[in-house]
């Protein structure tokens, strides 16, 4: 066997049997939820398993992520990820976010090795998840309480100190919407929390293309303009990101 492949398969084997712990132990999940829930599990652990045997392509599993959510209500969604416990928690830091593990029930039939990473994500009002952008990933962030200033980009090139990039979107976001990343679209993103606490669910999926993530912070106040609305943004070090747009300070 190649021993990529079998140190990658042992890798899956030690998280699935982690995670069946961490609910022995913890107790993470909701006691009851329906078969519409289960059912929406399903296909989303069905989604990213797809996408890392590459059934899917990054911009195909946004979509079917968008479609996945659209599908499901916030009471609903609250209850299989138990968010009522684990938003208790969270430390709300004052700068920047705090954030907790999701552990879900093992659907029947179905693998207990789930494919992807489910957390909440907690801030305090005025405080931000920074900007910074991805690669060899894909997440998606969905409101579930609270209300955010998101603003997203496109991620066109890099070089050593700086990052090439095109605005997207901004927008306000209200609890029940969402918004993915990848490498191909609306790689970068920036989301400010405008109300109190406010909370995101996230779905992530790591480590694609058999290449580690990474994650890049950036200084969007250093942007320089390109021609065709392109942005030449400088990267930074997370503390110095954390510093600067944790706390929010750009309106």
């Amino acid at each position: 066997m190649d021993r990529r492949k079998f140190t990658k398969d042992t890798l899956w084997l030690l998280t699935g049997i982690t995670m069946l712990n961490t609910i022995s132990t913890h107790k993470l999940y909701a006691a009851k939820y329906n078969d519409n829930i289960e059912k929406w599990l399903k296909t989303l652990a069905e989604t990213c398993a797809d996408l890392r045997t590459d059934k899917l392509d990054v911009t195909q599993w946004q979509d079917k992520i968008a479609q996945l959510h659209n599908s499901i209500g916030n009471d609903d969604l609250s209850e299989l990820i138990d968010f009522s416990k684990l938003s208790g928690r969270l430390k709300m830091p004052d700068l920047g976010v705090d954030t907790q593990r999701v552990i879900f029930p093992k659907i029947t039939g179905y693998s207990e090795r789930y494919q992807f990473i489910g957390k909440i994500f907690g801030m305090q009002k005025d405080r931000a998840i920074i900007p910074h952008g991805h690669k060899n990933m894909v997440s998606c962030h969905r409101v579930i309480k609270g209300n955010f200033l998101l603003r997203q980009y496109d991620r066109l090139n890099d070089d050593d100190k700086h990052m090439y990039i095109r605005q997207t979107i901004e927008e306000m976001v209200a609890p029940g919407t969402h918004s993915s990343i990848s490498d191909e679209r609306n790689n970068v993103h920036w989301l400010i929390a405008k109300s109190g606490p406010a909370y995101t669910f996230d779905v992530i999926v790591m480590d694609l293309y058999s290449k580690q993530t990474e994650i890049m912070n950036i200084d969007i106040d250093s942007a320089v303009k390109q021609k065709d609305d392109i942005m030449r943004v400088d990267k930074m070090d997370v503390t110095t990101a954390l510093k600067k747009y944790g706390y929010d300070t750009h309106h």
